[in-house]
């Protein structure tokens, strides 16, 4: 018998370390996350469950209804932030393939956000049944039934608010589940972060004095809480699975959270300010929610400041230890405060001990009791918290880049510069001065801020190039996860974006939106609220930065760019006849709930008309630019 070769032999072999499941890890970080946030929000609305219903003379609808809704709330919030953060790591904090295909990471975490979509709409959708019960008062047996409910998406916003994010939650799921490219995966990010904001608009923010303030610090708020609280779950995940690159992106994680930990302690000291005095912070329910919240922000405060000490540096020498322990400690008091969030909206805060509000101060958030003038300008300036605030960073970041290039020898046009910050100034002063205040009232001066952004914000921003100092500032990334330059670029490469940007569909975009706006009936539909005037102040942005945009592109035709220019200066010539010749007053129906005694609103539609007639003019002015600009040469 021959004998065996050692080389047949079987050698003991040391076990090969599995990797962690992405399912299973992230069930281990949501599911118990989740049940925090769930069981303190029950918790805590128990201490006013019965309060909220009796402050407004309404039954009480049940245990069901009065502990069901904060816990489904709690519990459809924490999917949505998991879906924010999953987004979040798969466009802009892991690498992709080439050519903008996701790499496995990136695709990992987008099929993970399709399942955290898909539980969040569901989520949604059962939290807005509920909100139907809670505004009736009635259980849920009782509104359980088809016409109920579709009766329920005319008469009540907060059902209508709910049922509108599962909408769009589903659409993020589908996005998801089809998704390939860096392009869709950015796409899908904006599409979540989106989907947050209409439960944000609800609540008690949305009614009372200042409620427009209220409104946009809370949307900040909302927007900031999610890319930490889920940009953490995704991170941890992400270390837990093994994924790669994830210095850079914990770098990058680390300073958005920063950024968010000051946007939370901003937005939520003027949103407090504006709900509760300080003397009732230790006396209301309320108040001593709202304390238990900055506490936990202090504490989670705390923890990123161990991060950046500790564990980036741990995780920079090769160890994900300190990472994995203190992260997922954190991510159980960020679920925590999610719940104490939940309570908060649902507690009643004290009644105000002044007088009630007025007509006007309840459907606009201030007192209006004189006309504008230029005095008025100043004296009844209210800040912007979001397009006011946007101006300042604008202007802060844009001159932060120029100093930079400064320093290295390299040398920017000042006209570039000064246009840019023109278009910052006119942004600032078209909604935070007295024509941001009276735009929501008169309808001449809701077309003046409307000209202002669309015709002198957008083209002086575009023609700050503020791409080419971004390029100049920032050289492309050959590899690691995509950074501005590479966004920016990306969206004009995508489909939709090489889509938009052409010279047919800006114009058609630009003279849409403007006579949609202006005289369509979504005027109508959107000036009764706040939120329906940010969003026609934004596509008027949007339109002009991409109309401006393609008009001052020199690698078109100058005949194509000018076309463009004579095309959309008539459009708005005809709108501004039709909007003088109209015997209907647009937005009737509000400006009677209104009822401003020193406005003729005939009178005002046809000064309205006049300023349209007027933007022509800054129209026209892109015609001077139309000869072929000369690129900054950058210089290492």
């Amino acid at each position: 018998m021959a004998r065996p070769s050692t080389t047949d032999a079987a050698e003991p072999t040391a076990p090969v370390a599995r990797r962690p499941s992405t399912a299973g890890t992230v069930l281990a970080q949501v599911v118990p996350g989740a049940a925090v946030a769930a069981v303190v929000a029950l918790a805590l609305t128990a201490l006013s469950g019965a309060e909220t219903y009796a402050r407004l003379g309404l039954p009480d609808p049940g245990p069901v209804v009065t502990y069901g809704l904060p816990v489904v709330r709690a519990l459809t919030e924490s999917v949505a932030v998991v879906t924010v953060g999953a987004l979040l790591l798969a466009a802009l904090l892991v690498p992709p393939r080439g050519l903008g295909w996701l790499g496995a990471d990136g695709y990992r975490a987008v099929r993970v956000a399709s399942w955290t979509a898909a539980a969040w709409a569901g989520g949604a959708l059962v939290t807005g049944v509920f909100a139907v019960a809670d505004a009736f008062a009635r259980p849920l047996s009782v509104v359980l039934t088809t016409s109920t409910l579709s009766e329920s998406l005319d008469g009540l916003p907060a059902a209508r608010i709910w049922f509108l994010t599962a909408g769009v939650a589903i659409v993020c799921a589908v996005l998801c589940r089809l998704a390939l490219s860096w392009h869709a995966a950015l796409g899908a990010f904006a599409l979540a972060v989106l989907g947050l904001l209409p439960a944000a608009f609800g609540g008690h923010s949305g009614t009372g004095s200042a409620h427009d303030i209220a409104m946009n610090s809370l949307a900040l708020h909302v927007v900031a809480a999610a890319l930490w609280v889920g940009g953490l779950v995704a991170v941890l995940v992400h270390a837990v699975v093994g994924g790669g690159d994830l210095v850079t992106g914990l770098g990058r994680f680390s300073t958005t959270a920063f950024w968010c930990w000051v946007v939370l302690a901003l937005s939520g000291t003027v949103n407090a300010l504006l709900r509760v005095n300080p003397a009732d912070l230790l006396t209301s329910t309320y108040g001593l929610l709202l304390l238990a919240k900055i506490a936990g922000l202090v504490v989670l405060g705390v923890f990123g400041a161990a991060h950046r000490a500790r564990t980036v540096p741990e995780v920079a020498a090769g160890s994900r230890v300190a990472l994995v322990r203190l992260g997922g400690v954190e991510v159980l008091i960020m679920f925590a405060t999610v719940g104490v969030a939940v309570a908060l909206g649902r507690t009643p805060p004290p009644e105000p001990s002044g007088p009630l509000p007025t007509r006007v101060e309840a459907l606009l958030g201030y007192p209006l009791d004189r006309p504008l003038d230029l005095a008025g300008l100043v004296t009844t300036a209210r800040p912007d918290l979001v397009l006011g605030t946007l101006a300042v960073v604008a202007a802060l970041v844009y001159l932060a880049g120029v100093r930079r290039l400064r320093r290295r020898g390299v040398a920017w046009p000042g006209g570039r510069t000064a246009s840019w910050l023109v278009g910052c100034g006119v942004l600032l002063v078209a909604t935070s001065s007295g024509i941001g205040t009276y735009a929501p009232a008169q309808f001449s001066v809701h077309m003046a801020q409307q000209v202002l952004v669309m015709v002198v914000v957008a083209p002086a921003w575009v023609l700050g190039r503020p791409a080419t100092l971004l390029a100049a500032v920032r050289p492309a990334a050959t590899d690691g996860p995509p950074g501005p330059q590479e966004w920016v670029a990306g969206i004009g490469r995508s489909r939709i974006g090489r889509f938009l940007t052409t010279p047919v569909v800006a114009t058609v975009v630009l003279v849409a939106t403007a006579w949609a706006l202006d005289v369509g009936g979504v005027f109508d539909a959107l000036v009764p609220e706040h939120v329906g005037h940010l969003s026609m102040t934004v596509c008027a942005l949007a339109a002009g930065c991409l109309f401006a945009g393609v008009a001052t592109d020199a690698r078109l035709a100058r005949r194509v760019r000018a076309g463009m220019v004579l095309v959309a200066a008539v459009a708005q010539g005809g709108l501004s006849v039709v909007v003088a010749g109209s015997s209907r007053v647009v937005g009737a129906e509000y400006w009677r709930q209104l009822g401003l005694p020193f406005v003729d609103r005939s009178a005002d539609q046809t000064l309205g008309a006049l300023v349209l007639a007027v933007a022509v003019l800054p129209l026209l002015a892109l015609l001077v630019t139309l000869r072929r600009p000369s690129d900054v040469q950058v210089s290492s």
